[in-house]
């Protein structure tokens, strides 16, 4: 039910994003301006129909985990936070990048995704339309790196990777913190949540060799 109840409030919104799109979208000139309410309502917005069915369909395969293992109520509150995450990640790593802009749900579904792969390590999870699948933990740490790498290359003008990194940082310290974790969700929190952290302090301590053009 949660995701039934999640996907229509973003589709309601797509049906409505040429109002919202200004107003609603990531856009970090404006946050510096005090327009504080974007860190949390991009998941508002999307670029098109495409783009809002995939994070649709990450919401319908993975928030009913996250319900089994909490609460509606929980699983509703890491999605908002893990939103938030990834305006709040991707505000740190670009603070001075005025015109960034990002829309959509990703920081959120990134975040149900993570707390999936720290509670259930072995599951099989794969990439879109893709029939590879590996082992949770494994996907994630691949997927964490792939992140971090990508948001150094020219991909980073198409696709917030530091939003997705965000939201699978936050998304996973719930279940890091508060869950027994199984001996290979370990792996995932050494070597997927831990280089989260340490990105951005890597960032702000060695700004010379981050982000160049």
């Amino acid at each position: 039910m949660t995701s039934i109840v999640l996907i229509a409030i973003i589709a309601l919104a797509h049906l409505a994003q040429h109002e919202f799109i200004d107003k609603f979208s990531f856009h970090i000139g404006s946050v510096r301006k005090g327009e504080y309410h974007r860190i949390l309502t991009p998941f508002l917005v999307h670029s098109g129909w495409v783009h809002l069915l995939m994070n649709a369909m990450g919401i319908y395969y993975f928030a009913p985990t996250v319900e089994y293992f909490t609460s509606p109520t929980i699983t509703y509150l890491i999605f908002l936070l893990s939103v938030m995450g990834g305006s709040l990640y991707t505000l740190a790593l670009r603070f001075k990048d005025k015109n960034y802009l990002a829309v959509g749900a990703s920081g959120g579904v990134s975040g149900l995704v993570m707390f999936t792969m720290f509670v259930d390590p072995h599951s099989g999870i794969g990439l879109f339309l893709i029939p590879v699948y590996l082992p949770a933990y494994i996907f994630g740490i691949i997927f964490v790196w792939a992140s971090i790498i990508l948001s150094q290359t020219g991909d980073r003008e198409r696709i917030s990777h530091e939003g997705h990194l965000g939201g699978l940082l936050f998304g996973g310290c719930f279940p890091a913190l508060f869950f027994k974790l199984d001996p290979s969700a370990q792996y995932l929190l050494y070597f997927g949540l831990i280089p989260m952290i340490l990105f951005p302090i890597f960032r702000w301590t060695f700004p010379r060799f981050f982000y160049k053009k």
